[in-house]
């Protein structure tokens, strides 16, 4: 095997265009990601906690509808 000076010769450095957004590392995407988790787990949980106070209205609500029917049925036997 001969000696070849060319493999040894280093690589001429690229323009860098100083108007150019910055390179992406991986670091900055798996904080990226990270950020991104943590703002849907914090929907997911506010979405939880939405329907969980609707059904209790909804509940709530139900049982006052029965609550006026029955006064109101107890008014009507009175009049009579």
């Amino acid at each position: 095997m001969a000696f070849n000076p060319k493999q040894f010769k280093q690589k001429k450095k690229r323009a860098v265009d100083p108007n150019a957004p910055p390179r992406p590392n991986l670091l900055s995407h798996e904080k990226k990601l990270k950020e991104s988790q943590a703002f849907v787990e914090n929907l997911y949980r506010q979405l939880t906690d939405t329907q969980n106070r609707l059904a209790d209205l909804e509940h709530k609500y139900k049982n006052m509808q029965i609550s006026m029917q029955q006064m109101l049925s107890v008014m009507r036997r009175a009049k009579r």
